[in-house]
C-alpha cells in the first residue's frame, strides 16, 4: 500500500491542438509568381532572338524542374520588345518589375494638379506660408463643380502621393528671429512705391484694402462624461470654420462684413444652381434664417461646401462694394486686394473683372509680409 501511495499521479490528456509532424509535407516552390525586372526581361529577349526557346529556359532558368519551365511568360514578354528595351535601357528603371505611366489610376487630371502646383509656388514666391489642409480646401474649391464627395475625397493618401510626385515637403524656412522687422519694412516699402504711383497718375483720392482671414468658433461640447453601458452616437467634431473678408479705406471707414460658411451641397445639380444664384449658396429652409441676420448685422453671408474664397464670391464682393458709387464713371478708386484666394490665380480672373463696369483700375497684389502691415484691422 505504501508503495501505490508513493507512484505520482497521472498527467490529464492534452486536450490542445494536434501534433501535425506526420502529415503532408511542404509543396515545392515552382517560382510562378517570381517577377523579373525589365534587364532580366531584355537579356531573355536578346537570348531568344539568338538560341530560341529550349536554349533560353535553359541558360536563364536551369534551377527548375522540367515541369516548370513555362514558355507563356517569355511570350508575353516578346509581345512587347519595344517597351522593356527603352526601360531597361535606364539605369534608373532597369530594375524595376513594374512600371506605370505618370497619371495612370489617378482621378485628377495632369492639368489640375499643375493648376494646384503653380498655385502653390505663387504663394511662395509672395512669402505666404501654405500648409497641407490649404491644398486640400483649394483644390476642393477648384473641382467643386467636377467631382463630388464620393468620387474624390482628397484625402492624406492623395496628398503624400501628390507631394511626393512634384517634389514638395513640409519644412521650415525660417525661424521667428531670422525675419526682423527691418526685413517687414522693406517689403512693405517695395510695394507701397507702385502703389503711390498709381494713386498720382490715376488722381485716385480714396485707397480700399480688402483682406480675407479664417475664423474659427467652437460651439458648446458635444461629449460628456457618462456611464459606459447605454449606447449613443459619436460625437464628432466640435470645430468649425469660416473665412472673412474684411474691407476699410483710407478715410477710416470700414464697410459691410463678408462671410463665407461652410455648407452641405445638394446632390441635385439643379438644386445648386438655384441655391447659388438665389440664396448664395444656402438652401431653402437655412436661407431663411440667414437673410433675417444680414440685414440684422449689416453683412453678407455666403456658404459652400470648403468655407473658402472663389471667383463668383469675388465678382460678388466688388459688385456690392463698387457698382453703386456715384462717381463710378468719373472717378477712379484703388483696391489693394489680398491675393490668398488660389481662384484668383486663374487665368480668367483678369477679364472677367476688367468686363464689369464698375471696374477701371488694376488690383495690385499685397506681399505675405506687407499683408501684416496693410491689413484693414492694423489701419495702416
Amino acid at each position: 500500500m505504501n508503495n501505490l501511495n508513493a507512484l505520482p499521479a497521472q498527467r490529464r490528456p492534452s486536450t490542445g491542438r494536434p501534433v501535425s509532424k506526420y502529415c503532408a509535407k511542404k509543396l515545392p516552390k515552382k517560382y510562378k509568381n517570381v517577377m523579373g525586372d525589365y534587364s532580366e526581361r531584355k537579356t531573355a529577349i536578346d537570348h531568344y532572338d539568338l538560341h530560341g526557346m529550349q536554349s533560353t529556359l535553359g541558360a536563364m532558368y536551369g534551377r527548375l524542374t522540367s515541369t516548370a519551365r513555362e514558355t507563356k511568360r517569355i511570350y508575353s514578354w516578346l509581345a512587347n520588345p519595344s517597351h522593356i528595351e527603352k526601360i531597361a535601357s535606364s539605369p534608373t528603371t532597369a530594375k524595376m518589375k513594374c512600371r506605370r505611366a505618370a497619371g495612370t489610376g489617378t482621378t485628377l487630371t495632369k492639368e489640375a494638379e499643375e493648376q494646384l502646383v503653380q498655385w502653390v509656388q505663387a504663394m511662395r514666391n509672395d512669402g505666404v506660408p501654405v500648409t497641407t489642409h490649404m491644398c486640400v480646401m483649394a483644390l476642393e474649391a477648384a473641382i467643386d463643380l467636377v467631382f463630388n464627395d464620393v468620387e474624390f475625397r482628397a484625402g492624406w493618401h492623395w496628398m503624400d502621393g501628390f507631394k511626393r510626385s512634384h517634389g514638395l515637403s513640409l519644412r521650415t524656412c525660417t525661424r521667428i528671429r531670422q525675419q526682423t522687422p527691418e526685413d517687414g519694412l522693406a517689403v512693405l516699402g517695395m510695394f507701397s512705391a507702385p502703389v503711390r504711383k498709381i494713386v498720382e497718375d490715376e488722381n485716385i483720392d480714396v485707397v480700399y484694402n480688402a483682406d480675407q482671414t479664417a475664423v474659427n468658433y467652437e460651439y458648446l461640447p458635444t461629449k460628456t462624461l457618462n456611464k459606459t453601458r447605454p449606447q449613443f452616437v459619436c460625437g464628432g467634431k466640435t470645430k468649425d470654420r469660416m473665412t472673412a473678408m474684411f474691407l476699410a479705406d483710407t478715410t477710416g471707414t470700414k464697410h459691410p462684413l463678408f462671410l463665407f460658411l461652410r455648407t452641405t451641397k445638394s446632390t441635385v445639380k439643379v438644386v445648386v444652381q438655384e441655391n447659388l444664384t438665389q440664396r448664395q449658396g444656402f438652401g431653402n429652409r437655412l436661407w431663411e434664417s440667414v437673410d433675417p441676420l444680414q440685414v440684422k448685422n449689416d453683412c453678407r453671408i455666403f456658404g459652400n461646401p470648403t468655407a473658402w474664397w472663389n471667383s463668383q464670391i469675388s465678382l460678388k464682393f466688388l459688385e456690392f462694394h463698387f457698382c453703386q458709387r456715384s462717381d463710378r464713371h468719373t472717378k477712379k478708386v484703388l483696391l489693394i486686394w489680398d491675393d490668398y484666394s488660389p481662384i484668383s490665380q486663374s487665368k480668367s480672373w483678369p477679364t472677367q473683372i476688367q468686363s464689369m463696369s464698375c471696374w477701371s483700375v488694376s488690383l495690385p497684389t499685397t506681399p505675405g509680409l506687407a499683408s501684416l502691415r496693410t491689413s484693414p484691422g492694423t489701419g495702416h
